[in-house]
């Protein structure tokens, strides 16, 4: 559900500032560009948005990267000109629409590669995959002792392509890709190409968390691939979440509206037992304060992903409401009130089908959005 860029029907709204979008986008692809890196615009932060798609397709993201096929053909069905890649791992359950609709996939089941090898074959087509290797995250990918044997077995499969490997660090087991990690995957790749005659297209080191090691190496080895995400949305480090300089951090605002304004006490009266959700909440005793409860929920955002922009505090919340200290802010029944989003609270906003996605400042892009 989308809205023109300039008129606001409804509460609550995710604001989606299209133009800040494309600036980090542009900003960060010089960057990694300058270092022999192409980047993946990663989109599952906005749930595959078409609109943020265009924007970064247009600052010059090399390829489109999603976790869900549905996000991806979403964007394909828009008509977006750019290299799609589906970075979690195939289910069988929707290989005919990956191959239908991703140019890449990321993979770590052989079993699963064979099957889009006959499902390639039934379209007619070539698909191409990155085999994903496990450095200690523990999260999807093959072992490296495992990769020269997967390799050989992978290469038997005749509609499919293996253009490179990658690796995912610094999600699961929220390990670090440093130096060692990322010679670790270039040493892997060159013993792989070595011994089955290949040149790899990609070996891609990782995502967002691997800005601090780009900035200071020296030693790329064959790393040539990032996927970006959580930085262009955010413009922070998500190593140390600092702040990285030239990119703008509020690309993305909640808004809702109060619907109750009262001076009340900040302790509850009577006997505490657990909430709605299972658990039992504790409360700083403030005296009596002005509480606005605001019209929006747990069922709508991670409310731990709220930052107020304004001077007030998060003081509790339910399924549908939210509860602050609106301390000296000058605030009446019906006005709205602005957050902060970290990527977790966009993420879940955006999902949220109670959620207004308006879209600003299409009009800063260098090629104009009209979708």
């Amino acid at each position: 559900m989308t809205n023109s860029t300039n008129t606001f029907p409804s509460f609550p709204r995710i604001e989606i500032d299209l133009g800040k979008i494309y600036r980090n986008t542009k900003r960060l692809r010089k960057l990694f560009q300058s270092k022999g890196i192409s980047m993946m615009g990663v989109t599952k932060g906005v749930l595959g948005s078409p609109q943020v798609a265009a924007a970064m397709t247009a600052a010059g993201a090399d390829f489109l990267a999603d976790s869900r096929i549905e996000n991806i053909k979403k964007i394909r069905d828009a008509g977006i000109r750019n290299s799609l890649v589906l970075i979690r791992t195939p289910s069988m359950s929707n290989l005919e629409q990956v191959v239908k609709y991703a140019d890449i996939s990321f993979n770590s089941e052989l079993e699963i590669i064979r099957m889009l090898s006959e499902e390639a074959k039934i379209q007619n087509k070539i698909h191409h995959i990155l085999l994903m290797v496990d450095l200690g995250d523990l999260r999807e990918g093959i072992l490296p002792e495992d990769m020269a044997h997967t390799f050989r077995r992978l290469l038997t499969f005749d509609h499919i392509k293996p253009i490179g490997i990658g690796t995912n660090l610094g999600c699961v087991g929220a390990i670090l890709p440093d130096q060692d990690k990322m010679d670790e995957l270039s040493g892997i790749a060159l013993a792989l190409e070595k011994k089955f005659n290949l040149d790899f297209d990609l070996i891609s080191g990782g995502n967002s968390a691997n800005y601090p090691w780009v900035k200071k190496t020296e030693r790329l080895g064959r790393i040539n691939n990032l996927r970006i995400g959580e930085m262009i949305f955010t413009g922070r480090n998500t190593v140390d979440y600092e702040r990285i300089d030239g990119l703008e951090t509020d690309t993305s605002c909640l808004v809702t509206e109060v619907i109750e304004l009262k001076q009340k006490d900040s302790l509850p009266r009577g006997t505490v037992s657990t909430d709605a959700f299972g658990d039992v909440p504790a409360f700083s005793d403030r005296g009596s304060i002005k509480r606005a409860i605001l019209g929006i929920g747990r069922q709508d955002v991670l409310i731990q992903g709220l930052t107020p922009v304004a001077d007030m505090e998060i003081i509790g919340s339910s399924s549908d409401h939210v509860i602050v200290d609106i301390k000296g802010t000058d605030v009446k029944v019906g006005d709205p009130i602005r957050f902060h989003l970290t990527y977790s609270g966009q993420l879940s906003a955006m999902a949220s089908t109670y959620i207004e996605k308006v879209y600003l400042n299409a009009n800063q892009t260098e090629k104009r959005i009209n979708l």
